[in-house]
C-alpha cells in the first residue's frame, strides 16, 4: 500500500512538471511610437491584423464591405501604422484569409429555435487563425524576407 502511494505521488509530481502553461503576452495598446515594440513585432502585428480583416471581408462578402465595414471605418483606423504593405504581401495575406474561410467546417451545433443554414463561425475562425502559431510563423518569415529585399534595394548597411 505504501508503494502505491509513493508511486502515485511520483506520478502526480511528474505529471505536474510535464504540464506547460500556455503563456500569452499581457495585453498592451499598440503604437508605433512605443519603445517596447520592435520593428519586427510591429510588422508581425500589422501582418496578422491585415489577414484578420481580410478574413472577415471574405467571410462576410459584400455584407461586410458595404455595411459593417463602413460602420467600422467610421471609428476604427484598422492599422497602427501608415506604412502600406507591398502588393506581394497583400496577395499573401489575401490568399491566407481566403484559405481560412474556404476551410471552415460545417457548424456542428444544433439549435432548435434558430436555423443555421448559411451561417458559420466566421469571426471565431478568423480570430483563432489570427492567434495561431502558423500565422505568426508566416509573418516572421515574411519580415525576414522583407529585410533581405530592403537590403538588396537600399544596400548592405540599410537600418
Amino acid at each position: 500500500m505504501k508503494k502505491i502511494k509513493i508511486l502515485l505521488l511520483i506520478f502526480t509530481f511528474l505529471l505536474f512538471l510535464s504540464c506547460s502553461v500556455n503563456k500569452r503576452p499581457q495585453f498592451t495598446y499598440r503604437s508605433d511610437k512605443s519603445k517596447k515594440d520592435k520593428e519586427e513585432s510591429i510588422y508581425n502585428k500589422r501582418f496578422r491584423d491585415n489577414v484578420f480583416y481580410k478574413c472577415l471581408r471574405h467571410g462576410y462578402g459584400d455584407s461586410l464591405n458595404f455595411k459593417i465595414g463602413k460602420l467600422m471605418a467610421q471609428k476604427d483606423l484598422f492599422s497602427p501604422s501608415d506604412e502600406p504593405f507591398i502588393q506581394k504581401e497583400e496577395s499573401i495575406q489575401d490568399s491566407l484569409a481566403k484559405r481560412v474561410i474556404a476551410n471552415i467546417p460545417t457548424p456542428y451545433i444544433h439549435l432548435e429555435d434558430e436555423k443555421i443554414d448559411g451561417k458559420n463561425f466566421i469571426i471565431s475562425s478568423c480570430l483563432s487563425y489570427y492567434e495561431s502559431k502558423e500565422l505568426n510563423n508566416i509573418a516572421e518569415k515574411r519580415y525576414k524576407e522583407k529585410l533581405k529585399e530592403d537590403q538588396k534595394l537600399w544596400g548592405k548597411d540599410y537600418k
